[in-house]
């Protein structure tokens, strides 16, 4: 049985018995601390914060816990914007890939060059990911709305190539309005 199922179990005979119990074991703390450090989807990681803070509100780790909770929601929003298609699934890591891991949980707290990474895993197919497209432009989509001037350029490129104009000068606004500064287009007309 779990810490979590055998401190339910005892809360559950505490208060049939008319008594409380005074505080939970720290096994249950570590377990929920556990969980907390390895979820990768940003609504898991909120939910587990909350929880963390419902019953460890001074706990060794609420501070950290606030952060990551802050972290995911502002997460959350942006995956809630409907030009950013990447949904849970995108957030799953196939295998025993620790460095895979590590990057989405990267960025299921807002990093923006982890996205990108991602992204291009994804485009090439490499480290236990496969090739998609989808994903490709979803990891792309996220990190240009959470500020990556290279991601919305080629957003902008692949528009561009999928012969899209309107979106494509959408994300090579962004790309300059961030800082970016597009190449020169070459023409092909010989002088």
């Amino acid at each position: 049985m779990n810490p979590l199922h055998r401190f339910a179990l005892l809360l559950g005979l505490s208060a049939a018995l008319g008594g409380a119990v005074a505080a939970p074991p720290a096994e249950v703390e570590g377990e929920l601390q556990r969980q907390l450090q390895q979820a990768l989807w940003p609504g898991d990681i909120v939910q587990l914060a909350e929880r963390y803070l419902a019953r460890f509100p001074a706990g060794p780790a609420a501070a950290q816990a606030r952060t990551l909770r802050d972290q995911a929601g502002t997460t959350l929003r942006v995956l809630a914007q409907r030009d950013v298609r990447l949904y849970r699934s995108a957030f799953q890591a196939t295998g025993d890939d620790s460095a895979l891991e590590s990057e989405l949980r990267r960025a299921a707290l807002g990093d923006r060059q982890a996205a990108v990474r991602l992204a291009n895993l994804h485009h090439r197919g490499a480290a236990a990911t496969t090739q998609d497209a989808s994903r490709y432009l979803g990891w792309l989509q996220y990190a240009a709305v959470l500020g990556d001037q290279q991601a919305s350029y080629d957003l902008a490129l692949y528009y561009r190539r999928e012969a899209q104009p309107v979106l494509a000068a959408q994300y090579e606004a962004r790309a300059v309005e961030l800082g970016f500064v597009p190449p020169r287009d070459l023409d092909h007309f010989r002088k």
